[in-house]
């Protein structure tokens, strides 16, 4: 898989590049039905954690399994052989490469998934502001699992805005959310990136970005995963103990993140 050059001066000058049907129909049905396996609780997650929607009620959630927000942790694709599959897909690692070279590692797993009618909005913000973490490049990859659409939450993103670093971020409504608080951004300013199964977003870890409520009667699913140069190091000496990355290509380097 090799970027043309027009997308790659995109990702350059925009902060990002979607590439349609990356993944295959079959691939995109896997990974889907493992994660419906453990969202109705066939499976049972031990090296990452699920977090459900804070303000849904799992007792009267009329849809099957729980009202689950996230799977979140690097454990996803060590402890699941779909999702390990998935981190080391031939094509996404092509993508990555280009953007970033040969020594990768995996910085971020997650389920990320929008229940009918009570899936919430994920507020402005960066990647990167989770993560103390130099240089600030790594990319994002957000895979459609669902139809995303404007109406069950589709990536929404603020192009070029990469370029301004990292913003002020603050805290908001349980612990994991933060939101952008030093500028002011609203929908006007994004652009809706709607996007079939299968097709992949690749975003710079410092592009703001929005996801409104899923106001359907469907899931709207999909898979992030985020990969890091493997000299990547802590801008803190005290790093969030909860960050902790995997080794997927090339060299690996001591005393790197």
């Amino acid at each position: 898989m090799r970027l043309s050059d027009q997308q790659f001066e995109q990702y350059q000058r925009e902060g990002y590049v979607v590439v349609e049907d990356l993944l295959s129909a079959d691939e995109v049905t896997e990974v889907t039905e493992r994660i419906r396996e453990y969202v109705v609780g066939n499976r049972t997650e031990s090296e990452f954690s699920r977090m459900l929607e804070p303000d849904a009620d799992p007792d009267t959630f009329d849809h099957e399994g729980e009202p689950v927000r996230k799977f979140e942790g690097v454990g996803m694709a060590r402890e699941d052989d779909v999702f390990a599959a998935l981190a080391n897909h031939d094509e996404i690692l092509d993508v990555i490469e280009q953007l970033q070279g040969p020594n990768l590692d995996l910085l971020r797993s997650a389920g990320m998934l929008k229940p009918p009618q009570v899936g919430s909005e994920k507020k402005f913000h960066q990647d990167a502001a989770y993560y103390p973490i130099q240089p600030r490049d790594h990319v994002t990859v957000w895979i459609a699992l669902d139809e995303a659409t404007p109406e069950n939450g589709c990536m929404r993103v603020v192009p070029g805005a990469h370029t301004d670093g990292l913003i002020g971020h603050d805290a908001i409504d349980y612990d994991t959310d933060i939101t952008i608080t030093e500028r002011d951004y609203d929908i006007d300013d994004t652009v809706a990136l709607p996007m079939e199964p299968g097709s992949v977003l690749f975003q710079h870890c410092l592009l703001p970005h929005y996801t409104a409520p899923n106001t359907t009667e469907s899931w709207r699913r999909a898979f992030i995963l985020a990969y890091m140069r493997s000299r990547s190091r802590f801008t803190d000496d005290e790093p969030p103990e909860w960050v902790e990355s995997l080794h997927v290509a090339g060299e690996e380097f001591p005393g790197c993140v």
